[in-house]
């Protein structure tokens, strides 16, 4: 990976509005900060075994020593993923920063995207290993896919509206290089009642690698929590 480090967006996906600079969407719990050290050392044990020539004696090791680790959390009480309004801004705002698979500080499996909200719109860097391949040397189109539809959806916030993906194009110019800086553009195009419409490109130093196009819907995000319980 890069030096970049990730930046703590306020932001909040999906919600849009007020609030962004508020001291109450930076603040970072040490219970949060802990769960971010141990993602970050389960991303440096994924990079460690995908290259790794150990022997099948040292890597049952640590399997057993993984089992054994995993027991300890399944120990402790379970987060509920629904807890709180999700109409909160502040509690979206905790909650994608930390859990996304795209952004997330204490997920293990978030893809190395930094994202920052600049006037006009949203810039994001990413710069992905092998762990992340498609084909020979390049990243895999559906990773590119992921990454659009996160940087566009922050970008559909500006409209002050809280809307969902409803129809995510990809337009492939060239093959994108892995374990390069990659840098992609976000940007608000047009609002048109309930759709929401943004664009954005994906460059690897001075190539397009991409261009993306997606069409959000805004929600109620009431009914949606509506719509997604059992």
């Amino acid at each position: 990976m890069s030096d970049h480090r990730p930046i703590d967006i306020t932001n909040v996906f999906g919600v849009g509005g007020h609030g962004w600079d508020s001291a109450e969407l930076r603040a970072v719990t040490p219970e949060q900060q802990a769960a971010r050290d141990v993602a970050e050392a389960i991303r440096r044990l994924a990079r460690e075994l995908e290259t790794t020539s150990a022997t099948i004696e040292a890597l049952g090791e640590l399997s057993a020593e993984i089992d054994r680790l995993t027991g300890l959390l399944e120990e402790g009480d379970r987060l509920a993923t629904t807890a709180g309004d999700s109409s909160n801004v502040v509690y979206q705002g905790h909650r994608l920063r930390e859990r996304s698979p795209f952004i997330g500080r204490a997920n293990p499996v978030a893809l190395p995207l930094i994202v920052e909200f600049v006037d006009g719109g949203i810039d994001a860097v990413a710069n992905f290993g092998t762990l992340y391949e498609g084909p020979p040397g390049c990243l895999h189109g559906g990773y590119i896919a992921g990454i659009f539809d996160e940087v566009l959806g922050a970008a559909q916030t500006l409209s002050g509206q809280a809307g969902m993906t409803g129809r995510l194009t990809i337009h492939y110019r060239s093959p994108t290089p892995l374990n390069t800086d990659l840098h992609l553009k976000a940007r608000l195009d047009s609002v048109n009642g309930r759709k929401i419409l943004c664009k954005g490109t994906l460059h690897a130093g001075d190539r397009l690698c991409a261009e993306a196009e997606g069409l959000f819907i805004a929600v109620d995000p009431k009914k949606l929590m509506g719509l997604t319980e059992n």
